[in-house]
């Protein structure tokens, strides 16, 4: 689900969009960083004391006092909102080092029809377009559970003549799960293609007794026989020791969490990295399918009280 916050859009450059959850009538969005808090706090109250505020307490509350309007995008389609509540979240409370900021928007009763989301759906904001309404799109049609795993496997097999290197041997097909670190990967239907997400292990014989095992991590967005196969997240080759990527790599496995329609009816592909050699580098994220643009980004570990 994505949220449009026309009038929340922020002065100082600071990011144009944000992740979050939706709940009952609500939905929660978060942007982790100093800056914006501190902005945001200022548009909210006139005053720039934010740390003083927020002195002795885990955070600080502020209702939304004018008239934000807000447009949440979700898989029911766009449904108005408005700002309820900004929550400024004190550093380290949120499993962050800096300052957080939560607004809350809440639906207005009845006018959001089929289109309000569930509860407990992924969202994100865009902070700096204007509010809109539309309906949900339609996706073709989804693919068995064979199927899928034939898919993914075709799209990893890509993903390692594509990338340069020597040849390797794919070690186990992938199986479709988001959660698994390996030999895994998940697809999810758009309205002419298929978004595919991949973390294929490849080997090869480096000597008579010794094998290398690369990872081979990456998103694309194809139909099904690959004739129209696009990289929305480029592959990478990621040598692996113990199964995990080996250091000093700074490369991240790639797994796909779902989709959402933009505001011009594109595909946005939300996307986990995860990071090994760093764990605090992990990061969800929004990928414009088109653009390959992250249009958001917050620490995977992001939780607040």
């Amino acid at each position: 689900m994505v949220i449009v916050l026309g009038l929340l859009a922020c002065a100082t450059g600071g990011p144009h969009a944000a992740l979050g959850w939706s709940l009952g009538g609500e939905a929660h969005v978060f942007v982790a960083g100093d800056e914006f808090a501190r902005d945001f706090y200022h548009q909210l109250t006139g005053k720039r004391s934010l740390m003083d505020a927020l002195e002795g307490h885990q955070l600080v509350a502020v209702e939304g006092r004018d008239a934000r309007s807000a447009t949440v995008l979700s898989a029911q389609g766009a449904a108005p909102a408005r700002l309820a509540l900004a929550r400024f979240h004190a550093p380290y409370t949120c499993g962050y080092e800096g300052l957080v900021t939560e607004l809350v928007l809440a639906f207005r009763p009845g006018a959001a029809g089929h289109s309000a989301p569930p509860s407990h759906a992924t969202v994100v904001a865009l902070l700096d377009q204007t509010p809109f309404v539309g309906g949900p799109g339609t996706p073709r049609p989804g693919l068995s559970t064979a199927a899928a795993m034939a898919l993914i496997k075709r799209v990893a097999d890509r993903a390692e003549v594509s990338t340069r290197g020597r040849s390797l041997g794919l070690l186990h097909a992938p199986t479709p799960d988001p959660d698994q670190a390996a030999d895994a990967g998940e697809f999810v239907a758009l309205r002419s293609q298929y978004a595919v997400g991949f973390r294929a292990t490849f080997v090869a014989t480096v000597a008579e007794d010794k094998i290398d095992t690369t990872l081979i991590t990456g998103v694309a967005v194809t139909d099904p026989d690959l004739q129209h196969l696009r990289w929305v997240v480029r592959p990478v080759r990621l040598r692996l020791v113990g199964g995990m990527i080996a250091r000093p790599n700074p490369g991240v496995r790639y797994s796909l969490r779902g989709t959402v329609a933009g505001s011009g009816g594109e595909a946005l592909l939300l996307v986990d990295e995860i990071a090994d050699v760093s764990p605090r580098d992990s990061r969800a994220t929004v990928v414009d399918a088109t653009t390959r643009r992250v249009i958001a980004a917050q620490p995977l570990a992001l939780r607040c009280p």
